[in-house]
């Protein structure tokens, strides 16, 4: 009779070997050690015998067996446009919502988060603040402490009484109440900053930098439209790389030419267009830097001589780019006399101008004549000024009178024939 170690062997060798948790010790299949495949079936297989005979592990074999499913045309690009109707419609409620919130700002009704209002709103008011509670009794009736109700006229502040002590006597009345001081009503002035020319250009040139960046970045999001490309007739052929402008040249030539006239046009027109702008400007500045009627100085200039052609340019264009009123009139190259109206300042500049600046004496070579003339002897001076209460002079001009009975004439026309009695 067999052991049970003979009997477990002899089922081991014939490829029956199917006990349960026996792991790693179950011995190859026979049929899987033959070289013939054929021997190899599904049916014989102990490792494939829990599944069906037809069973497939394929994911495209899985995919056939449950069948195609095509989806039908336009569905995709219905459910974009629904997607984009749904994006766009949410974009105009939220603005709509912004908008809402935006007003409400405005007129106060609710806080403005840019600058941090929403930290200051009053959550939970209390019903008496934590430094109100040492002063009442009962916070429900608000009735205030014995110690603070006593009249201060009673009380001795120099009394050493150590009954008198803090819980009797009231701190309150060594409380110094400063003088309230009104603010003063006007602002600070901020400082002007003057520049040199390079810093001026240098700022310039950072302005008109990020304009033309904030150019470009809205042009690539769409918000302006792209500028049209400046063509002329040497670029015209690679601008525009098409075959009209080959088969018929003549046209786009014309093209061309008409958007050449129209930007040079517009250059123009633009240049007309600043010029008045800055007349305009100039006037407005010309009727500032006019004095009122309240602010009229007046200065009186007596020279021996004008003969200096550069000393009467100067003398001319000062007198105009300050605004002054007055004139200045001369007997030949004789002596003459200069009047200046204008406010305190200017008038002020222009005495600068005559008395130190200008240097009289000095000599200059006539054009006509060819010959050096000597003005070592020519001087000005100040005569009078003064403040006056109207004027006839409406601007400065300059005139070169005959004799001294023109000149006075001049001035009595003005009503300023005292100036010579001065």
């Amino acid at each position: 009779m067999r052991t049970a170690r003979e009997q477990e062997e002899s089922n081991s060798r014939d490829g029956n070997s199917m006990r349960p948790g026996a792991g790693l010790n179950v011995d190859i299949h026979p049929a899987l050690l033959s070289e013939n495949l054929n021997l190899v079936k599904h049916r014989d297989n102990p490792y494939l015998s829990h599944e069906p005979p037809n069973a497939s592990t394929s994911k495209v074999s899985k995919r056939y067996s449950k069948g195609l499913k095509f989806r039908t045309p336009g569905a995709l690009a219905k459910e974009l446009d629904e997607k984009r109707a749904w994006l766009a419609k949410e974009r105009e409620l939220q603005k709509e919502r912004d908008d809402i919130k935006k007003a409400k700002v405005r007129l106060g009704e609710l806080p403005d988060e840019f600058i941090g209002e929403q930290n200051y709103l009053l959550t939970d008011v209390p019903q008496i603040e934590w430094w109100d509670m040492v002063y009442v009794d009962n916070p429900q009736d608000w009735k205030t402490k014995t110690k603070y109700s006593k009249s201060y006229g009673t009380m001795d502040e120099d009394s050493d009484d150590e009954q008198d002590s803090e819980s009797e006597s009231p701190s309150i009345r060594y409380v110094q109440h400063p003088v309230p001081v009104p603010a003063p009503d006007y602002a600070p002035s901020k400082p002007k900053i003057y520049l040199v020319k390079r810093e001026q250009k240098k700022i310039r040139r950072n302005r008109r930098k990020l304009l033309q960046e904030e150019h470009e970045q809205k042009v690539k999001l769409g918000l302006e439209p792209k500028p049209a490309p400046k063509v002329k007739l040497s670029n015209m052929m690679s601008v525009y790389q098409n075959n009209e402008n080959i088969t018929d040249p003549t046209s786009w030539e014309q093209t061309v030419k008409a958007q050449a006239e129209e930007r040079h046009q517009k250059h123009v027109e633009t240049n007309i267009r600043r010029h008045y702008e800055a007349k305009e400007r100039k006037k407005e500045k010309a009727q500032e830097v006019l004095p009122t009627q309240t602010n009229l100085h007046c200065r009186v200039f007596r020279f021996s001589s004008l003969r200096n052609p550069k000393i009467r340019f100067k003398l001319a264009k000062n007198s105009r780019q300050l605004g002054l009123r007055g004139v200045c009139l001369r007997v030949g190259d004789g002596a003459g006399i200069i009047v200046v109206i204008g406010s305190e300042k200017n008038c002020r500049f222009y005495s600068k101008l005559v008395l130190q600046r200008i240097d009289w004496t000095q000599s200059y070579v006539d054009k006509d004549s060819k010959q050096h003339v000597d003005c070592s002897g020519d001087k000005a001076e100040l005569l009078w000024e003064g403040v006056l209460k109207d004027t006839r002079f409406r601007g400065w001009f300059m005139k070169e009178c005959r004799d001294e009975s023109e000149l006075r004439s001049v001035l009595i026309q003005f009503d300023a024939d005292w100036l010579l009695r001065v």
